[in-house]
């Protein structure tokens, strides 16, 4: 007896002699199937009736059809779609087979449905129809939709932040001023679609296809752009626009002297040459960029993110930026002499600075995301408002080092030496202080939540 899981199908194979152990299958929109065998040695496949939302949201119930074949190749249907209660068991006898694969297929099937704010958050949804249903106002966030039918929907104002659409059928949607804030809409087909004034911050737009598609007025920063199709009916803002341009089309020589590309997903773009004096690149990601040649004098770089980026003796670039490319690709931080540093506002997530000598340097408001400070010397050294979380203090010299306001959730300072440090305001939530030395450490306003101190205690508040 074999089951497999499978989308919204569950499948299960029962061939030659019936034992009396039915066979069960967790399908991944939650119901179980289990195939078994009647008094007269006829398979029967038998299922609950469950909701595809989770408690407290909108009852959704699938109908189900059952299909047998005998070689996974065809495919016949058993009986037609079948209907039933909440928890209700549903069975189906197989008069016309001593033993074969099965799966059952759950189907949810709302067009036209009226559904305006409706609660169908984390929803196991994959799949589902809601062609021409309206859909104003609903709440889908983070629901599993990969693959539904969107077409004609009414989705204006909806929730849809985390939700995952993969694959998803949107043609000609109506989504104005909807929410898509980290979700994925990869490979979608968007054409004729209504996005205007909607929400897609940090949503992976890639390989939709957004022809004759409405975008104006979108949030669309840090949106990946890689392969989207657009076309000269696409309406779209000029910024995202020349962003699209110069990850699709690339940018060699380009002169984008003074341009806005704040907050953009610039990965492996083609910047070769190209005049970005003056432009500004704060908060962007330059992860694998080509910047040979380039011109970056009097760019706003802050917060820019350089891993695997290429550049070279010519490529025109201040000396923080240079530092921070230096540092993330040729590990330069790790037992240099850094004293007095300026890396205030740069992004250096998971740096080594292992045995670095880092005293009166300024790191002030940056993120150092699972930076690894271990036997580093950094007296006197400033963190306020910088992102720690996950980083690694062990046997580090923290002596007079201002960590005010800093995220150091999940952060490690065993044996560290915090004498007299500052850490007013700082998140200390999960983080390990045990046999770290804290004499004079001023700790106003921390926050303590499953922190380990000195003495291996652990404080909450």
């Amino acid at each position: 007896m074999i089951v497999r899981c499978q989308s919204f199908f569950c499948f299960a194979l029962l061939a030659g002699a019936f034992c009396g152990a039915a066979v069960t299958a967790q399908a991944q929109r939650a119901f179980r199937v289990s195939v078994g065998a009647t008094n007269q040695g006829q398979p029967v496949i038998t299922w609950p009736v469950q909701s595809a939302t989770p408690l407290g949201d909108l009852t959704l119930l699938p109908q189900f059809q059952v299909w047998r074949s005998a070689d996974l190749k065809t495919w016949t249907t058993i009986g037609f779609v079948m209907s039933g209660t909440l928890h209700q068991q549903l069975s189906v006898v197989d008069t016309n087979s001593n033993g074969a694969f099965y799966r059952v297929q759950s189907i949810i099937n709302k067009e036209y449905a009226q559904m305006d704010n409706v609660i169908l958050k984390s929803g196991q949804l994959t799949g589902a129809d809601f062609f021409g249903a309206s859909l104003f106002g609903a709440q889908l966030g983070f629901a599993s939709l990969q693959g539904a039918r969107f077409g004609g929907t009414d989705l204006r104002n909806a929730d849809l932040t985390g939700a995952d659409l993969t694959g998803a059928d949107m043609f000609a949607v109506e989504a104005a001023d909807a929410t898509f804030d980290g979700s994925e809409l990869h490979g979608v087909d968007a054409s004729f679609a209504d996005f205007g004034g909607a929400s897609l911050f940090n949503t992976d737009l890639s390989n939709a296809d957004m022809s004759f598609a409405i975008l104006s007025g979108a949030d669309l920063d840090f949106a990946s752009f890689k392969g989207v199709i657009l076309d000269e009916n696409t309406e779209i803002d000029p910024k995202p626009k020349l962003i699209w341009q110069i990850i699709n089309q690339g940018a060699t020589n380009a002169v984008l002297t003074g341009v806005d590309l704040s907050d953009a997903f610039l990965e492996d773009a083609d910047l070769r040459g190209a005049k970005l004096n003056g432009a500004n690149l704060a908060n962007s990601d330059l992860s694998r960029a080509d910047i040979r040649g380039a011109n970056l004098s009097g760019a706003n770089l802050q917060l820019v993110g350089f891993p695997g980026t290429l550049l070279d003796s010519n490529t025109v670039i201040s000396a923080q930026g240079l530092l921070v490319w230096q540092i993330q690709n040729q590990n330069a931080g790790s037992g240099r002499n850094l004293a007095g540093a300026n890396l205030s506002g740069v992004t250096l997530i998971n740096a080594n600075f292992t045995n670095a000598i880092l005293t009166d340097a300024n790191f002030s408001g940056s993120e150092l995301f699972g930076c690894n400070f271990d036997g580093a010397n950094c007296s006197h050294l400033t963190f306020s408002g910088s992102d720690l979380s996950s980083a690694t203090f062990t046997n580090a010299t923290l002596t007079g080092a201002v960590f005010a306001n800093a995220n150091l959730n999940g952060a490690d300072f065993r044996n560290a030496n915090l004498t007299s440090a500052s850490l007013i305001n700082a998140d200390l939530t999960s983080a390990d202080l045990l046999n770290a030395t804290t004499n004079g450490c001023n700790f106003s306003g921390v926050v303590f939540k499953n922190t380990i101190m000195p003495d291996g205690s652990i404080r909450n508040f």
